[in-house]
């Protein structure tokens, strides 16, 4: 069932382009346009290594973050508004296989995508493969995707509606992405934000990353720091949001939607009916009530100009407004 749940969420991603050009195509462009504008730059920083060999890991680091964390915000609360997730717990479905599919096949897109970044970047530019650092890349891109899909549904938790979740998932990854040598090295940084930027998860990720990349000055082995502050984030979010996760959508907030909204003269028109009703005159500075479209004046009432004698009207005689005058009357003998 795992399976074949999380086939359904690739086929679902497969069948929206704006999803893939979000999660792949994005990266790629940054990758290609920075590579374009420092060709030929050398970071004596990092033992004089070329631009592209820090920037490519730098951009693995992003399409994994792109995959994971912000698609899991975004889908994830779509589907919670939607009803999706309220519909699924009253399915044969266990809901915990539904919700491991998700996070699996975000995982499944943020490798593919860290293969291409890594494939443009060989072939494009003059990035180095350090094969032997292979397998300390990949502890390091797993150990990723945990975390940030964890911190992907915790964040869900926060978001009030999915309208708001892009802006949400963009406005706390964005920031982190400037100070934690993602979009550019900060080694001349001061050492206040290079710790500040520590704290967080993606400056220990993109990190791990380059050292393993550096022919240089770089290693080839784990860099169990780097991974503990990524499993310290992943457990946190993961606690947090097995405890807090919502699988309706917030039926407060949908009701006040609902509701059909008053004119704007109901108020006044209410407090003249109820000052009427009393017997008390309405103020009219208080209650303005606009007279109907389609109610027609009286007309006005003319009086005869003097000197001039009005005919007196004559009085008809005949039946009854009740009695048929159609009918000839019986004589009064019979």
């Amino acid at each position: 069932m795992l399976v074949r749940q999380v086939a359904y969420q690739l086929k679902l991603l497969a069948r929206s382009p704006m999803a893939a050009f979000a999660t792949i195509v994005i990266p790629l462009m940054v990758l290609l346009a920075v590579n374009l504008l420092y060709k030929g730059t050398r970071l004596s920083s990092r033992g004089g290594i070329p631009y592209a060999q820090f920037f490519t890991p730098a951009m693995v680091a992003f399409a994994v973050v792109n995959a994971c964390y912000m698609s899991v915000i975004s889908s994830t609360t779509l589907a919670r508004d939607a009803g999706i997730l309220k519909r699924i717990r009253s399915t044969p479905l266990p809901a915990w296989i539904y919700m491991a599919g998700r996070l699996v096949a975000a995982g499944v897109v943020a490798a593919c995508a860290a293969i291409v970044v890594i494939a443009v970047g060989a072939g494009l530019y003059s990035f180095e493969i350090v094969w032997s650092a292979i397998p300390a890349v990949l502890a390091t891109i797993g150990l990723a995707i945990f975390c940030f899909c964890a911190l992907g549904l915790a964040v869900t938790v926060l978001v009030p509606a999915a309208d708001s979740a892009l802006p949400i998932a963009w406005g706390t990854i964005l920031p982190l992405c400037f100070i934690s040598d993602v979009f550019q090295p900060i080694d001349n940084a001061p050492g206040w934000l290079r710790a500040i930027a520590s704290v967080f998860p993606l400056r220990p990720f993109a990190d791990a990353l380059q050292t393993a990349f550096n022919p240089i000055v770089g290693s080839r082995t784990i860099q169990w720091g780097h991974l503990g502050v990524l499993a310290g984030w992943g457990l946190a979010a993961a606690v947090f949001a097995l405890v807090a996760f919502r699988w309706e959508p917030d039926d407060s907030r949908h009701h006040r939607e609902r509701e059909p909204r008053r004119p704007a003269r109901f108020g006044a028109v209410r407090v003249h009916g109820l000052l009427q009703a009393h017997g008390q005159p309405a103020s009219p500075e208080r209650t303005s009530v606009q007279p109907s479209i389609s109610a027609k004046p009286a007309p006005p009432r003319t009086e005869p100009p003097p000197g001039v004698a009005t005919a007196p009207m004559e009085r008809i005689e005949g039946p009854a407004p009740a009695e048929d005058s159609s009918i000839p009357q019986e004589p009064a003998g019979r």
